[in-house]
């Protein structure tokens, strides 16, 4: 009777303990569904007043609670409208946008503000990012005020031979990370380096004089905007000292006894003027960029050939107008379609060679990249033996030179884009009275190498 007592005390004892353990596992259930339910609703409130707002965020596809975050309201403005925003560099990201013409944006977020002026409507703001969301405030000033809540999610473009890794900026200007190390001058030529390539380029200017003794060698590197405009480079991003690698090899090429024209100094007068040297998206010189150039080439070689003087710039239209954004944009995954840039298209009043002419230097009447076009070899002969004949070597910014310089010449013969191999019995064939070179400052290894 005794041992009965004590199962049947047992027994209600369980019986009480499991009745307790499912009544709390019920709780904590409907406890973690509440929570899952007012942090989605929180994110979605948040997600659809961005969306329902005026201008629409079409920046990457990260996905992210913003529970944490308090939702944002509706937002409506007249301008300001973030069109990409893009994770770029040293764990910093860009938005991208556009607002009032001359409006100044001020981006805050919870440990940093930053303050950019537009560039004629489109904008870009450099952030170092915070979190997988970056809460951001766009302050647009200009004859309004407007004010825009962002939550950035950069997307994150993995790099290879088609994307280029860009480093961002404000000013709605970018570069190209391969541009760095010569701005920071982490890449300079030791003594025996220069001393081989002047060595080199000697013997090339000796070999020359015997199929071709009146031919004059000429570099053209044109410098990247970076050297020209230090002032834009993100300060991560720090400029060095002493002589960078293009000084280091234009004084090497001299002192081989090449003619080198010197951008560097040239642009350094320039870069203030009302038409921009370098575009802002696009990782080329522009048609201005190419005009000064120009100038400063053929002022050199009319020093021989007077009918061979440069246009000046009054013989030139410069239409100005927005233009589909360049190569960068397409670089981080933007819209270039949507994200143009301000700049000026080069055409002569005067009556250019037809043929000549007739080649498209771009893709596009609104779309001022390289045409596909004009990267064979190419000859062109206008039939005026008073100017030069010219033999040119070239990378990707001919294209902003390519009808001027050849307009100024007698033949012109344009080696391939990219193609630097020096044949002496090609040259012998075509006698040129200059060899000149066209490249940009981060693709010298095509002259250190070649």
């Amino acid at each position: 009777m005794k041992a009965s007592k004590i199962v049947l005390t047992v027994t209600v004892l369980l019986l009480a303990c499991m009745f307790v353990f499912s009544s709390c596992k019920n709780d904590a259930q409907d406890d973690a569904s509440s929570a899952a339910s007012a942090a989605e609703s929180a994110e979605n409130a948040s997600t659809s007043s961005s969306s329902s707002a005026s201008k629409s965020n079409s920046s990457g596809s990260n996905s992210s609670s913003t529970s944490s975050l308090p939702p944002i309201g509706d937002q409506k403005t007249e301008y300001l409208a973030v069109l990409g925003c893009t994770l770029t560099d040293k764990n910093h990201f860009v938005i991208v946008g556009k607002c009032e013409e001359n409006a100044v944006i001020t981006a805050t977020t919870e440990r940093q503000s930053v303050t950019s002026p537009a560039d004629k409507g489109y904008f870009s703001v450099r952030l170092e990012k915070e979190n997988t969301v970056t809460r951001v405030t766009l302050e647009a000033k200009g004859s309004i005020t407007e004010t825009y809540i962002y939550d950035a999610r950069p997307k994150y473009i993995t790099p290879s031979d088609t994307m280029w890794p860009i480093v961002g900026g404000n000013n709605y200007n970018f570069f190209f990370d391969k541009m760095m190390p010569d701005f920071m001058q982490t890449n300079t030529l030791s003594a025996n380096q220069l001393e081989s390539l002047t060595n080199r380029i000697k013997k090339r200017i000796e070999s020359l004089k015997e199929v071709s003794p009146n031919t004059e060698i000429i570099y053209m590197v044109v410098p990247s905007k970076a050297s020209i405009y230090p002032e834009l480079v993100p300060e991560q991003y720090p400029k060095g000292t002493g002589k960078s690698r293009l000084e280091q090899v234009n004084e090497a090429l001299e002192a081989a006894g090449a003619t080198v024209i010197n951008l560097l100094d040239v642009f350094a007068q320039h870069k203030n003027d009302e038409y921009k040297l370098y575009w802002g998206t696009d990782s080329h010189w522009t048609d201005y960029g190419a005009f000064v150039a120009y100038t400063e080439l053929f002022n050199h070689i009319s020093e021989r050939f007077p009918s061979a003087a440069p246009h000046p710039m009054s013989d030139f239209d410069f239409k100005a107008g927005y233009y589909q954004g360049g190569d960068m944009i397409f670089y981080m995954g933007m819209n270039q379609k949507e994200l143009l840039e301000y700049c000026w298209y080069r055409t002569p009043k005067f009556n250019m060679n037809g043929d000549i002419a007739r080649v498209d230097r771009y893709r596009s009447p609104n779309y001022l990249m390289y045409s596909d076009g004009i990267t064979p070899q190419m000859v062109f002969t206008t039939g005026n033996k008073n100017k030069p004949n010219l033999y040119v070597f070239r990378d990707s910014y001919s294209a902003q030179i390519f009808d001027i310089l050849a307009d100024q010449a007698n033949t012109t013969v344009y080696k391939p884009m990219w193609g630097f191999t020096f044949n002496i019995n090609d040259i012998k064939t075509y006698k040129p009275d200059y060899i000149i070179y066209i490249l940009a400052e981060w693709n010298l290894n095509s002259v250190i190498q070649s």
